[in-house]
C-alpha cells in the first residue's frame, strides 16, 4: 500500500480522547493517557534534521551520517519491508481491538455492579449486542487498513454513544469516573488492559516510522554532509 494511500485515523481518536478525557478526571482511555496518530496510517517522521546540527561534534556527525546510510541502503534493498510491517501493523491493530471488544463483557459487570434497572439497563444491554454482533462480525472481516477504517469509526461512534448515555444518569455516571481510575474495578481494569495492548501497536509503530521515507532519509544526509563540508571534512 502506498504511503498517500494509507487512511488518516486521527480524528475518530482525537474524538475518543477528548469524550474520554471529558469522562475521566484521571486522564483518557487512550492507550497512553494522550491523544494518538494511529501508527501505520498517519506517519509520523523518524529522520529530522537536527535542531543543533552546528553544535554536534564531527565526529557526532559523521557517525549520524554513517547510521543514515546504512537505514537508507537497507530500504532500497528491502523493497517488501513497508508492506510487511503495515502487514503487522494491521495484525497489532486487529489484536488490539479484541481487548477493545471486551467492553462487551464490561458492561454486564457495570450492570450489577450500580445496580442498574429499567430503560437504562435495557439500553446498555442494547449497546452490548452491537458490540458482540454487528461489531465482532466487523472485525472478522477486516483484511486491511483501509478496511479497519470504516470499522474503526463505527466502533468509535457507538463507545463514544454507550459513554455519553451514562450522562443522563448523574449517579452513574459520577461512580463510572471514579472508577476509571481503579483497575480493580470493571471499568478501569478495562482502561488498563486497553493501555497494555497498545504497546504492541506501538512497537509496530517504531518499525513503521522507521522505514518511514527515503525522502526523509535523504534530507538529513544532505544537512549532515553540508555541515561537514562546511567544516572541511568530505
Amino acid at each position: 500500500m502506498p504511503m498517500n494511500s494509507i487512511i488518516n485515523f486521527t480524528f475518530i481518536h482525537q474524538l475518543i480522547c477528548m469524550l474520554l478525557l471529558f469522562l475521566s478526571a484521571a486522564g483518557s482511555l487512550c492507550a497512553d493517557g494522550s491523544t494518538h496518530k494511529i501508527p501505520g496510517i498517519d506517519r509520523q517522521a523518524s529522520y529530522r534534521v537536527p535542531a543543533n546540527l552546528t553544535s554536534l561534534s564531527t565526529q557526532q556527525l559523521e557517525n549520524m551520517r554513517a547510521s543514515h546510510h546504512r537505514d537508507l541502503a537497507r530500504l532500497k534493498n528491502a523493497p517488501n519491508a513497508r508492506q510487511q510491517a503495515e502487514d503487522n501493523m494491521l495484525k497489532e491493530l486487529l489484536a488490539h481491538d479484541v481487548v477493545r471488544l471486551s467492553i462487551a463483557d464490561v458492561i454486564p459487570e457495570l450492570i450489577e455492579d450500580y445496580n442498574i434497572e429499567g430503560k437504562f439497563k435495557d439500553t446498555l444491554l442494547g449497546y452490548r449486542s452491537t458490540f458482540t454482533d454487528e461489531l465482532m462480525a466487523g472485525h472478522a472481516v477486516v483484511r486491511t487498513l483501509k478496511d479497519y477504517q470504516s470499522y474503526d469509526f463505527r466502533f468509535a461512534a457507538v463507545y463514544m454513544s454507550m459513554l455519553f448515555s451514562f450522562q443522563d444518569h448523574p449517579k452513574f455516571y459520577q461512580r463510572l469516573k471514579a472508577d476509571m481510575a481503579d483497575a480493580a474495578t470493571a471499568i478501569g481494569g478495562y482502561r488498563k488492559s486497553l493501555d497494555d495492548s497498545y504497546q504492541g501497536v506501538e512497537k509496530a509503530r517504531a518499525e513503521i516510522d522507521k522505514l518511514g521515507s527515503r525522502e526523509d532519509i535523504e534530507k538529513v544526509i544532505a544537512a549532515l554532509s553540508a555541515e561537514l563540508a562546511k567544516r572541511g571534512y568530505p
